[in-house]
């Protein structure tokens, strides 16, 4: 049967693509409640509406539904895609003229308006002062109205502009229900599609079509489909950028914020080039201009990091490495914001696995650090309660009141306090601290271990809303801790339970498990371990990028109790004194306590620790400074003559000096000693 071109049936095909459409659009209540009330008004100060967004998040399919009611309420409408129009007015009047006399528009919408360009001066001077008093004009683009819109008193009521933001989970998980999606792979679609509507649509589409012929992957990430990242940048970029833009891409997508110095140097460019960049990204639909730099949209970073990973691993780490380098000067050179800097440099690493799988990073880079106020302590005790116990928050209560500077909080984008930070600094002899068990054995581990010096700190990591998974707030918190505590030593950061991803995220942070102690409700703590003196925040920030470049997790060490515990410090310091003395006899050597010690091999005997001893003795001779040291130790226990008379005559001391000289290089040898036998003979 032949239709005629006049003739349309009841139920045509368009109208039931129409229909279809309609039944799967999700969501934008609050923006159809708007345009709603502004088409059913008959006097309004408002007739033009801008939605603006970034690619994808759904500005065509709310024009089309808007356009669908407009018609269903006998009001006639117009659409004028600048996709596919020349930005003329020649060409804009003809789209419309081809829909039906102009003067007969009561809607009219304007899809892309982000492609008007000069255009949009011409709608704003000549064609709307010419449109029917109730006609309405909606134009949706990835950009919002220019400044003149805003400027001009006449459009100062005329003109409302609307953000267009994601989905909400709810309604992305609505969403994918109605396109038929199973309900297991919801949670990790929703996920990965960071409410942008273009992407649930190509998720759900890859997931439906490729139900019977691939396995079910609870884990899948947006990386492990190329061709969806190759289309979701074509969708958001719109056009081919150069080498140097791509690279600028890359770097926005690595940073937690992106600003023209961290461009200039992660790329290493000029000043000029890295303001000419960031001048593109400012301009890009999907990146927000904040106070402290720029911001992609969640998919948008997402996308770009896949497809950086997916062309090599090479420009990936090199990128990675460059941008780690200059976040961590910053850091420990305490430039600017030490919380921003400090959550930049945390943030960098999130791709590793054991990070991804620790934190939800979604939303990360709006968290803001800060230290606590005194109004924020009732929020924080009761975070406290609710995580650790009671009997924490009233020993937190108490650190407050001893040390409120222990006391860090996480802002989100309300200003509302999300999430804390609890970790006093403790020295020898710290007067007035809390009964708090885990905090008191802290300090009498490290005393045994290697006693703090004068106003050298311990860092003690009590609790922290982080500790069981979820945000990556205790990350940002710690690395700014152990860059900025002035006179730092030793890091000593408490976690409870297995389960919690805590402790993986510290190994891989190259910090060690010591041995357990109980709290104060019973609960056995597992303490991780650093000493800062022995590899300080510059070459650990050095190293870091091998690890987090490394996707496996990190080989899980035994707690030190596990192994034996170490030698106490002063037992240690005399034994080293005693190999000393003991070094040309072989037989008393033997039966040195060092020999149980990690120091040598297991089952190494006299021979093996006469060699460690010379080394550490060569290791002083060739340090700057502790020449003479290596000296005395030289000439009196190893090629010197046997009495410490002759000892001082050869170095040229009085006897006096020289008996101070001895003493001074005996504990200088134990420290060098004790670093070696817990991380090595480089102290690594």
């Amino acid at each position: 049967m032949q239709l005629s071109p006049t003739s349309r049936p009841v139920d045509s095909r368009g109208e039931q693509l129409a229909a279809l459409r309609r039944s799967l659009f999700t969501g934008r209540e609050a923006e159809l409640r708007v345009l709603r009330t502004l088409m059913s008004e008959d006097r309004r100060g408002c007739f033009v509406v801008w939605l603006h967004g970034t690619a994808g998040v759904g500005k065509t399919a709310l024009l089309q539904r808007f356009g669908d009611e407009a018609r269903g309420h006998g009001r006639t409408c117009r659409t004028v895609d600048m996709r596919l129009t020349e930005p003329t007015p020649e060409a804009f009047s003809a789209a419309l003229e081809a829909q039906g006399p102009p003067g007969g528009t009561g809607v009219l919408l304007v899809d892309s308006a982000e492609l008007l360009g000069p255009l949009e001066q011409w709608l704003r001077r000549v064609f709307l002062p010419s449109m029917p008093a109730d006609a309405l004009l909606v134009l949706a683009g990835r950009t919002p109205p220019a400044a003149e819109w805003r400027t001009d008193a006449q459009w100062w009521h005329a003109l409302r502009s609307l953000h267009l933001p994601g989905l909400d989970d709810g309604e992305a998980a609505v969403m994918l229900r109605k396109r038929q999606v199973a309900e297991a792979d919801i949670p990790v679609a929703v996920r990965s599609a960071h409410g942008l509507p273009l992407a649930l649509t190509l998720i759900a589409d890859k997931r439906v079509r490729g139900a019977g012929t691939e396995e079910p992957r609870p884990h899948w990430e947006l990386r492990h489909s190329p061709d969806l990242v190759r289309e979701l940048l074509r969708l958001l970029l719109r056009e081919t950028p150069s080498l140097a833009q791509t690279d600028a891409l890359y770097v926005l997508a690595l940073a937690r914020i992106t600003t023209e110095e961290l461009v200039r140097h992660g790329l290493e460019t000029s000043a000029q080039e890295a303001r000419q960049l960031c001048t593109w990204l400012r301009g890009l639909s999907f990146v927000r201009s904040t106070a402290e730099g720029l911001v992609p949209h969640g998919l948008a970073r997402d996308a770009l990091l896949a497809d950086l990973r997916w062309r090599g691993t090479e420009k990936y780490e090199r990128l990675l490495g460059q941008v780690h380098r200059h976040l961590a000067h910053r850091l420990s050179q305490r430039t600017g914001d030490r919380w921003a800097n400090g959550a930049d440099l945390a943030y960098v690493g999130r791709h590793n696995r054991v990070l991804r799988d620790a934190f939800d990073w979604r939303g990360a880079h709006r968290l803001v650090p800060r230290p606590a106020r005194r109004d924020d302590l009732k929020t924080v005790l009761a975070g406290v309660a609710e995580k650790h116990g009671d009997q924490a928050a009233l020993l937190a209560e108490q650190w407050w009141t001893r040390q409120p500077s222990a006391f860090t909080v996480f802002e989100d984008a309300r200003r509302e306090v999300v999430d804390w930070l609890i970790a006093p600094c403790l020295e020898a002899g710290t007067p007035a601290m809390p009964e708090d068990p885990v905090a008191l054995a802290a300090l009498e581990q490290v005393t045994a271990w290697a006693p703090l010096r004068r106003s050298e700190r311990l860092l003690v990591t009590r609790w922290s809303s982080g500790a069981h998974g979820a945000s990556p707030a205790v990350a940002f918190g710690l690395t700014t801790l152990w860059a900025t505590t002035p006179g730092l030593a030793v890091s000593w950061t408490a976690t409870v339970g297995e389960p919690a991803p805590l402790p993986s995220v510290l190994a891989l942070y190259g910090h060690q498990p010591a041995d357990a102690v109980l709290d104060a409700d019973g609960r056995r703590v597992t303490p991780f371990v650093h000493d800062w003196r022995l590899v300080p925040f510059g070459r650990w920030s050095h190293t870091l990028p091998t690890r987090l470049l490394t996707d496996e997790p990190p080989a899980a060490r035994a707690p030190a109790a596990a192994a034996g515990p170490p030698m106490p410090w002063p037992d240690f310091a005399d034994a080293v004194k005693q190999a000393y003395r003991s070094v040309r006899d072989t037989r008393r050597l033997a039966e040195n306590a060092l020999l149980d010690t990690r120091l040598v091999p297991p089952g190494s005997g006299a021979s093996a620790l006469r060699e460690v001893l010379t080394e550490t003795v060569a290791r002083l001779r060739s340090s700057p400074g502790q020449q003479q040291l290596g000296t005395v130790l030289d000439l009196t226990y190893l090629s010197g003559p046997r009495s410490q008379q002759a000892a001082a005559s050869r170095a040229a001391l009085s006897f006096s000096t020289y008996r101070r000289r001895l003493s001074t290089a005996l504990t200088k040898a134990a420290e060098l000693l004790r670093e070696r036998e817990l991380y090595g003979q480089h102290g690594e």
